[in-house]
């Protein structure tokens, strides 16, 4: 797989948002630490996600930050959507 394509930019934004998910569903960590904050993996993950982002963009990897852009915005609409989260 080329490393400057939007598939692989979708794999690689996808897996902070999967891990963030992953944490809150199964483990106590977001209650132990974040216990006032329950957004806050969630957030974390969109950082880290645009912390890529702007490596990727300026590393001349257009196709990759696209990816990652895209799948950021989509994991951050159905976390809106599926929570029920008032903006």
């Amino acid at each position: 797989m080329n490393k400057n394509s939007i598939i692989a930019g979708i794999i690689v934004g996808a897996i902070a948002p999967l891990l963030a998910y992953l944490v809150m569903t199964y483990t106590t960590l977001q209650q132990s630490y974040f216990a006032e904050k329950p957004i806050a993996l969630y957030v974390l993950a969109a950082v880290v996600n645009l912390v890529i982002i702007r490596f990727a963009y300026r590393g001349q990897k257009e196709a990759l930050a696209k990816g990652v852009v895209l799948i950021t915005f989509l994991a951050m609409i159905a976390f809106v959507v599926l929570t029920k989260f008032k903006i």
